[in-house]
């Protein structure tokens, strides 16, 4: 009897024990059926759900529509952007009068020098002697024989010799080292200063018809002074010249120098001459 007993009560426990790895084995799949689902809805459920929702559309160029600023930032119309700020400085440049005249300048300076450089002599001794007379010395009333004079000298004289005269020294004498640059300079003030300055006189006094003796006296009192008081600007400003300005604008950036030096240039020519 106590041995059905004893049987009795342990056959519960070893069919327990006996059907665990079986319970195992049946839990395992539970495990996999429940995590289909999830794995459904983190795909294809949460995919399928946002395709189903329907973007609002927006006007072109406002937001993220087909063809506006997100996609291809192109303003709505499928083209690629432009600067307009670039394009409008573009056309304000090609349309201004001062790049238009100075593009012709160079233009009319390649196929005339020598007349250019002495239009442009001509137009810078008489804006000096405009100067000289309005605000230095106060004409009254202004000499407009003495203007023509001083104009026309810049027209036939000024122009053309420094035309040769330059271009003649940058054939010699080529490049912009501080060597170079000092031989120049030197030269031009030196030897080609002095030239200058009896051509002047001898010009007004050709003009003005007073003679020969004339243009030596005023050669002997006034050649000193001009050429001195050209030392305390062209030295300078000829260093700047022969090292930056190109050989074909000498005559213009010359010029737009001595407007102040001829008005200097202007009074010695008006100076009495004892």
């Amino acid at each position: 009897m106590n041995l059905f007993v004893a049987l009795a009560l342990l056959a519960p426990a070893s069919a327990l024990v006996a059907h665990a790895p079986a319970m195992r084995a049946a839990a395992a799949p539970v495990a996999r059926v429940s995590a289909s689902p999830s794995m459904m809805l983190g795909s294809r459920t949460i995919g399928n759900a946002i395709r189903s929702v329907k973007m609002p559309s927006f006007p072109k160029g406002v937001s993220g529509g087909r063809g506006g600023i997100i996609r291809g930032c192109d303003g709505g119309d499928g083209a690629p952007p432009t600067d307009s700020s670039s394009s409008a400085s573009s056309d304000d440049d090609s349309d201004s009068p001062f790049k238009m005249a100075w593009k012709k300048y160079e233009s009319l300076l390649e196929e005339q020098p020598l007349l250019m450089k002495a239009l442009t002599s001509f137009v810078g001794f008489a804006l000096g002697d405009i100067l000289a007379q309005k605000f230095i010395q106060k004409t009254d009333p202004f000499d407009w024989p003495r203007l023509i004079r001083l104009a026309s000298f810049g027209l036939l004289v000024h122009g053309t010799t420094s035309h040769w005269f330059y271009g003649m020294l940058d054939g010699k004498i080529p490049g912009t080292s501080a060597k170079v640059v000092f031989t120049k300079v030197f030269i031009d003030q030196v030897i080609w200063n002095p030239i200058f300055g009896i051509m002047f006189f001898g010009y007004i006094g050709a003009t003005e018809l007073k003679g020969v003796q004339y243009v030596i006296d005023k050669t002997k009192n006034d050649l000193l002074t001009a050429v001195t008081g050209s030392w305390k600007v062209w030295p300078l400003a000829h260093t700047i010249n022969f090292r930056f300005v190109p050989s074909s604008q000498r005559v213009l950036y010359i010029n737009s120098i001595q407007i102040g030096y001829n008005c200097f240039l202007s009074i010695i020519s008006s100076k009495k001459t004892e």
